[in-house]
């Protein structure tokens, strides 16, 4: 005895053997996929961190530089006779942290140049005002010499015109 639908029934279980094999594949490769993609997910976003973390720590450094110079520059007003070395001073430490920008491994480099630059500009304001402010004092010394000078072309004056009426008589 011969089964009668023998073509049927081996094209259905190959059609079965294609199905099963196609969704044995797709769990595979959806197996795949959620093992393999996120050890390379992970691996980006730990570059990243750590991108981000040097940035942190840089943005840190950065800051406490900048505080140090930003004493610096107020000490500037009290200073009398050690302007010129002060002002030296936080010049240098102005261009080691402008050298100490890493040039490739920042997102904003432009942002540390631009704050390195304005307190530059704040330290040349500085040195302007204090040489206004000498212009004024001797302005000043001055003034006060020529208000001296008047009394005593004054007083010249004086004795000169006593000592004219004195020759007159």
């Amino acid at each position: 005895m011969e089964v009668l639908n023998k073509k049927e029934r081996s094209s259905s279980f190959l059609l079965f053997l294609l199905m099963f094999v196609i969704c044995v594949g797709v769990l595979l490769v959806a197996l795949f996929f959620s093992y393999q993609l996120p050890w390379k997910e992970n691996a980006v976003l730990r570059e990243e961190n750590k991108k981000l973390q040097f940035e942190y720590a840089y943005q840190k450094r950065f800051v406490d530089d900048l505080e140090k110079v930003d004493k610096q520059i107020d000490s500037l007003n009290g200073s009398k006779g050690d302007f010129i070395f002060l002002d030296k001073s936080i010049s240098s430490d102005l261009v080691a942290i402008r050298s100490r920008i890493p040039k490739d491994s920042l997102d904003d480099r432009k942002m540390y140049e631009n704050m390195i630059l304005t307190y530059k500009k704040l330290l040349d304001s500085k040195r302007s005002l204090k040489q206004v402010e000498a212009a004024k004092n001797d302005i000043e010394y001055l003034n006060d010499k020529i208000k001296d000078y008047e009394k005593e072309i004054e007083n010249l004056n004086r004795a000169l015109a006593l000592s004219k009426r004195l020759n007159r008589n």
